[in-house]
């Protein structure tokens, strides 16, 4: 399994990935986030690969992605993680979060803290975020609705 920046070549992996109905109620789909990059450069969508194939899939946001969630200028926004439900209960999120710090070191140097907001009621995902040692921070809002703010230096 690896990351990999995505490549409009690479839209129809995207767009196949089947993503459970009740996760929009915590994000936006993978082909919404591809259309935000488009009209925002500081957006960078990333697949999660196996064997050549898209199984999950991310927005890391740089600039002002992170600003409404930390003083930090050299934080990115970990945002819009999914995982295609045909590979759920593999460790996929675990395993993607395990890589994702060296991910950032490569592409992304200047990067020292990543940050996340994660629903309040979207306890699996918070669980995932603390066991792979993301803080609690604060709270806040996102899209109006109540979110923990979450950190983990790099």
């Amino acid at each position: 399994m690896y990351l990999k920046a995505y490549e409009p070549e690479l839209f129809e992996q995207v767009e196949n990935l089947e993503i459970l109905e009740s996760d929009y109620k915590f994000t936006k789909s993978p082909v919404e986030n591809i259309k935000s990059a488009n009209q925002d450069s500081d957006r960078h969508p990333t697949l999660v690969m196996n064997n050549e194939s898209c199984i999950a899939f991310f927005t890391l946001h740089e600039g002002n992605g992170p600003k409404p969630f930390t003083d930090n200028p050299k934080a990115i926004f970990f945002r819009s993680f999914s995982v295609d439900q045909r590979y759920r209960g593999q460790g996929i999120g675990k395993r993607t979060l395990e890589i994702l710090p060296a991910y950032i070191k490569q592409h992304y140097p200047c990067i020292n803290e990543i940050t996340l907001a994660v629903n309040t009621d979207n306890e699996k995902a918070i669980n995932l975020y603390e066991q792979a040692g993301y803080r609690h921070t604060h709270e806040s809002e996102l899209i109006g609705r109540p979110v923990y703010v979450m950190s983990l230096k790099i």
